[in-house]
């Protein structure tokens, strides 16, 4: 008896430590005086910090609410800093009568957000697969993923943020005027880790790509050289590892099922007026995938928490704009409130909403702001769509025969759905990305398909973005088995390699010619505002080819494609709204000077680009 109750003296003493509050962290890291925004949730973590008592020490502001949550190891404190300028704040946290005083930051922002729009071209690139700037963060001990093997598809390779940023020569001798990213966020997951799509940490840069003020360098460095930077951002789901996960605050915080229940990918059931209950439910909770938790936006205290980490991230690293991941997975509502929150800070912030859909342009279209579907989101701020449609009509374009209802036409019958939209011309425009097959592989390696391809992408409404390697004719194996043959490393972006891919002298002769079409197209871009904010003029498909026109009050661009196996004679009378004073022009898909433009010839599988002259 008396060894039980000396037992219990130890255990009393040990329950009594093991439920002393200690804080571990408080998000957001620091926040800022001068925002437009002045409500700002600090979610305070640690070993029961729900027992702590929390007063304010500095005046001038004051608590909101404090509002705890079933685990006791989170506390969410709400200021008002409407009339508070100052730099820091001091918050006590008091546990039976004794206080710990915290020191909060507050920074002064100088705002410079540039945002995206149409005359940027978006160069996509994969961290981990671009180029290894530093091997000694190629793996870390205490990650759970430990080992870095370039030789499996599936495993980390070692690209990181210092190779972006040491091959951003590269990126503006190419003509590129804003980089995206795949997510740089920590993913720290026992597998698949390199793809960044199962964040663990809203606030903290994947030390393997190296750290927060790495990421924030490459916004300077970016913006030094008038280059944008975009984030792709993640609001639907996390990495089962997020620490948010391992510990949840709340019952609700995750969508949970009796049992796991898989997304049904249908971003139609957001529209569809016969649709299911329990298929809209499994639409927007169902999980992405095993090691995806679904994240449930309707709870207010994570919603808060989700949409500060957005702007805290525009602030302090420079992000000029958003490609929003599955965004049609996400809760309608909750992106609406999200989107309009960022634009409360910085009016007209561009966003791309990842929606892909089969069932129609208008399942695109519905989740943009102000779009023409009577059944569309209302309340959305989302600029744009990532444009599948576009990308499906231009494939289809190139390896589908004319006629009158497919092939070329496709296109055409896109485009004529841009009413849809209020702003069209904000689209992102691809032919291929880290999803689907490249874009040379798909057309099974024709290149004067490519030229086309590109030449589309880069003349017609819409901002157009291209994936790392397809300015080197990067391809991919078929069948494809795993995405990683899509996402192989850049040759020449880590040391050792045997070719390098970056300079001229490492390229064929082919990929050669393929980096300077893509360089002179995206030269003629920045000369010429006809190829992005002009107007558009497009002419019903006929026979083979298929013609559009992009012109303002300083230029005019003529744009023709033969999809024929014969040379195409043109009789350009049918264009005379268009062409009416123009005698002659330039041809910068050849370089060949036109004389006459009364008939004008196009090769086979060929494409103009007709800069007319009067």
């Amino acid at each position: 008896m008396k060894k039980f109750f000396a037992f219990l003296l130890v255990l009393v003493p040990l329950a009594l430590w093991a439920q002393k509050p200690e804080i571990k962290r408080i998000d957001p890291p620091f926040w800022w005086n001068n925002l437009n925004t002045r409500n700002l949730q600090l979610c305070v973590y640690g070993n029961n910090v729900a027992a702590f008592e929390v007063k304010l020490k500095t005046t001038g502001l004051s608590i909101t609410k404090i509002e705890k949550v079933k685990n006791p190891n989170y506390l969410f404190v709400y200021l008002d800093l409407q009339q508070f300028s100052g730099t820091e704040v001091l918050i006590d946290f008091i546990h039976q009568g004794k206080a710990k005083t915290h020191k909060y930051k507050l920074l002064s922002l100088t705002k410079n957000i540039r945002h995206i729009n149409q005359t940027d071209f978006v160069y996509l690139a994969f961290p981990d697969r671009f180029a290894n700037g530093d091997p000694k963060n190629d793996a870390l001990p205490w990650m759970n993923e430990k080992t870095v093997a370039r030789d499996t598809l599936g495993g980390r390779h070692g690209g990181d943020l210092k190779g972006v940023i040491d091959h951003l020569d590269y990126l503006q001798d190419l003509g590129v005027t804003a980089l995206w990213l795949n997510p740089t966020l920590i993913n720290d997951q026992p597998a698949y880790s390199y793809h960044g799509y199962a964040l663990t940490d809203h606030y903290l840069t994947d030390p393997r790509f190296g750290n927060n003020e790495l990421y924030k360098q490459l916004g300077d460095k970016l913006e030094q050289r008038q280059m944008k930077l975009i984030m792709d951002l993640v609001p639907n789901h996390v990495g089962s590892k997020h620490w948010m996960v391992l510990d949840s605050p709340e019952d609700d915080w995750l969508n949970q099922w009796p049992e796991f229940t898989r997304t049904n990918y249908r971003a139609t059931t957001h529209f569809d007026p016969y649709a299911s209950e329990l298929d809209k439910k499994r639409m927007t909770d169902g999980w992405f995938d095993t090691h995806m938790p679904d994240l449930n936006q309707r709870n207010p205290r994570l919603a808060d928490y989700l949409m500060q980490s957005y702007l805290w991230w525009i602030n302090y690293a420079g992000v000029d704009g958003f490609r929003i991941d599955t965004y049609s997975y996400d809760d309608k509502e909750f992106m609406g409130r999200c989107m309009e929150y960022i634009n409360n800070e910085y009016p007209g912030f561009w966003s791309t909403g990842e929606i892909w859909e089969q069932g129609g342009i208008l399942h695109m279209a519905g989740f943009t702001k102000n779009n023409g579907f009577k059944g569309g989101a209302k309340n959305s701020y989302l600029t744009g769509a990532k444009d599948f449609h576009m990308y499906w009509a231009i494939l289809e374009a190139l390896n589908v025969r004319p006629r009158w209802d497919s092939g070329l036409a496709r296109i055409y019958y896109n485009l004529s759905n841009d009413g849809l939209y209020e702003h069209p011309e904000l689209n992102l425009n691809f032919i291929d990305n880290h999803d689907v097959n490249r874009f040379f592989t798909d057309i099974k390696e024709d290149f004067s398909k490519w030229k086309i391809g590109v030449g589309i992408l880069m003349t017609t409404r819409g901002i157009p973005s291209i994936y790392y390697g397809t300015e080197i004719l990067m391809t991919n194996p078929l069948p494809r088995i795993n995405d990683g043959q899509i996402r192989q490393d850049f040759p020449g972006g880590w040391p050792g390699d045997k070719v390098n891919k970056f300079t001229a002298s490492g390229r064929s002769s082919q990929e050669n010619e393929a980096f300077d079409y893509i360089k002179k197209l995206a030269g003629l871009r920045k000369e010429f505002s006809a190829l992005t904010t002009g107007k558009l003029m497009q002419f019903t498909p006929e026979g083979d080819y298929y013609c559009y026109f992009r012109y303002d009050e300083k230029a005019t661009f003529m744009v023709v494609i033969n999809r024929g196996k014969e040379t195409l004679k043109l009789n350009t009378k049918r264009f005379a709204e268009r062409m009416q004073g123009f005698t002659g022009g330039e041809d910068h898909a050849s370089g060949e000077v036109i004389t006459d433009l009364k008939t004008l010839t196009i090769e086979p599988n060929g494409i103009r680009i007709i800069e007319l002259q009067k």
